[in-house]
C-alpha cells in the first residue's frame, strides 16, 4: 500500500481522486490545497507518489514538483490542460487528463509506482556492486 498525497484545490475533484486512490488500496494524505500546505506535510510526512494539481487557487504547482524532484519523489500532474501547455521541463510527465477516469488514474499511479521500485532496486544493486568493488580502506588493511 502506497502513501499517495493528493494536491487538489477543488474539494469535489480532491474528494474523487482520493476515493480512486483508496479504492486502488492506497492510503491518502491530504488533500493538500495550497504549495505552502503541501511544502510542510512533506516536511513531516513520508510519501510515496504525489497527484499534483497544476493550478492551485491563483498559483501554479511547480515549487511542489521542483521540491519532489529534490527529494526523489514521483508525482502525476492532474489537469484539464495539454501537457504542451506545461513549462518545458514538465512535459515529458506523467499526466492524467481531468475528468479523471479511475481506470486511467490507477493505472498511472501503478505504472509510476512500479517504475520507482524498479530504480530504487537498480540503485541498491549499484551501490552493493560499487562497495563490493571498492571496499573501504580499513578493509583492505585486514
Amino acid at each position: 500500500m502506497a502513501r499517495i498525497l493528493v494536491v487538489e484545490d477543488e474539494n469535489l475533484v480532491a474528494m474523487q481522486v482520493t476515493w480512486m486512490v483508496e479504492d486502488g488500496g492506497h492510503s491518502v494524505l491530504g488533500p493538500e490545497l495550497s504549495v505552502d500546505s503541501t511544502r510542510e506535510l512533506l516536511g513531516r510526512q513520508k510519501i510515496d507518489l504525489a497527484l499534483l494539481d497544476v493550478h492551485l487557487c491563483g498559483e501554479t504547482v511547480f515549487p511542489v514538483a521542483k521540491m519532489l524532484d529534490g527529494l526523489r519523489i514521483p508525482y502525476i500532474f492532474i489537469t484539464g490542460q495539454p501537457p504542451s501547455l506545461l513549462p518545458a521541463e514538465y512535459r515529458n510527465r506523467p499526466l492524467v487528463t481531468k475528468p479523471c477516469q479511475p481506470q486511467e488514474l490507477l493505472s498511472a499511479v501503478q505504472l509510476v509506482l512500479r517504475d520507482q521500485a524498479r530504480n530504487q532496486t537498480r540503485g541498491t544493486t549499484a551501490d552493493r556492486a560499487s562497495a563490493a568493488s571498492n571496499p573501504p580502506p580499513d578493509a583492505m588493511k585486514a
